[in-house]
């Protein structure tokens, strides 16, 4: 799922075995050295197991895993187990012994604020989860850092927690919001959401006529204060064209900062965790892009997963952390959470949604982020070319569950750089 590096000379560095792992297997022989030739590019994989309960199922081998690109098989050949406890200390590791234990030592979390697509609720909700999260789960051994207002809290990763949660504290709503945007298609005349939008600002003539024939025959009164159903049909036109302009400009502020930290990430050896803290956005000419951005975060190693900050939307908040409503967020208007299951799926992450409890949220991505597999293999197609590279990972062990991600960039790789000066 997700890590890429590139390797020069002998991967060095031995992880040893320690007992304490739930499903462990016992100690076997150390597996044979595996050299890879200096600038030889070898692609990791990130790979999590779940059986059909949702837990992580330990002990497994190379040989119960085949991993293609693009439809051909790969030799594995690296493997092994990385777990984590609470402040990033490496805890055991199976299979192959011989990598580098100072890449897989400590995690490094960014939690990525999408201000201009979160409501002032939402954006509340989501500062607690943040500040939740940093005080319980950041320890010694782990880096963080706090991405808002298109930079990095103090221009730098840091270990600090206190330094994490003001950063999190200094965190503002947008001036323009995603929720703002969509406010208009409630009014008269109404627009049923985005996807219509579009479709009117494209030229749909069609869609116009039959909704400004519905808006004048549902309110007859509205029709004719406005000057009749010519003129109904041009504020229909209007709105929409309004809101796909807007909607354009923040979404390609959100691109734009997806796309700078993943490329600064892909500088730090080893996995990297975005959480993406976001209601969704405007998706409908921004697909190519964002499998763009997915696919350079999987080269880099950078694992996506996004945090709906409007908690549980359609019915009422039963667990609201920061706010008490009556009932919960309407999406009758906003098709926007495809956007961030793009990245997600992408990469091997998870989109959460429907959650109160943004805490638990993040936990939810600590968990999945802390025990994982990792395959690595020299691709048969050594060119880095710049193309896409689809990837999937099979098993024939029965009932379980596979993610990774999806492929990556056959680019090559900035120079690597200590995590301390990784950012700068």
């Amino acid at each position: 799922m997700r890590s890429t590096r590139l390797v020069s000379g002998v991967v060095a560095g031995l992880l040893l075995l320690v007992p304490g792992v739930r499903g462990q297997v016992p100690q076997q022989a150390p597996a044979p050295q595996v050299t890879f030739k200096a600038r030889t590019a070898i692609v990791e994989v990130d790979v999590t197991a779940l059986d059909r309960q949702g837990n992580f199922v330990a002990g497994l081998t190379r040989d119960d895993l085949e991993l293609y690109e693009d439809g051909r098989r790969q030799t594995i050949d690296q493997f092994y187990m990385v777990s984590h406890d609470r402040g990033g200390q490496l805890l055991p590791v199976t299979g192959d012994q011989e990598v580098l234990s100072e890449d897989r030592a400590r995690r490094i979390f960014i939690v990525l604020f999408d201000e201009a697509h979160l409501a002032h609720d939402s954006l509340l909700r989501a500062k607690a989860g943040a500040e939740t999260f940093i005080r319980t789960n950041i320890g010694p051994g782990d880096f963080g850092g706090v991405f808002y207002n298109g930079q990095m809290s103090n221009g730098r990763l840091t270990t600090s927690p206190a330094e994490l949660v003001a950063g999190i504290k200094n965190v503002r709503v947008g001036f323009e919001t995603r929720q703002s945007l969509l406010a208009p298609f409630r009014e008269f005349p109404r627009i049923p959401g985005e996807v219509e939008a579009a479709r009117i600002a494209s030229g749909a003539r069609e869609l116009v006529d039959q909704l400004g024939t519905v808006a004048c025959r549902e309110d007859p009164i509205a029709c004719q204060m406005n000057g009749g159903e010519l003129q109904v049909e041009n504020l229909l036109q209007q709105k929409a064209q309004l809101y796909v302009r807007q909607a354009r400009i923040l979404t390609a502020n959100t691109l734009q900062n997806l796309r700078y930290v993943v490329n600064r990430l892909a500088r730090i050896p080893g996995r990297k965790t975005v959480v993406f803290l976001t209601e969704g956005f405007y998706v409908e000419e921004s697909r190519s892009d964002l499998q763009a951005i997915a696919a350079e975060a999987s080269r880099g190693g950078t694992t996506i997963y996004s945090i709906d900050g409007r908690g549980l939307v359609g019915s009422p908040s039963a667990v609201p952390d920061v706010l008490s409503e009556t009932r919960g967020r309407s999406l009758a208007f906003d098709t926007g959470e495809a956007a961030p299951s793009i990245l997600t799926s992408a990469t091997g992450g998870l989109s959460l949604r429907n959650i109160d409890d943004i805490g638990r949220a993040f936990n939810m991505v600590v968990r999945d982020t802390s025990t994982y597999y990792v395959i690595g293999y020299q691709p048969v197609n050594a060119v880095m070319d710049g193309k896409f590279r689809k990837i999937e990972v099979k098993s024939s062990v029965s009932g379980l569950n596979l993610r990774a991600r999806k492929g990556y960039a056959a680019t090559a790789l900035p120079p690597m750089e200590p995590v301390r000066s990784g950012w700068k």
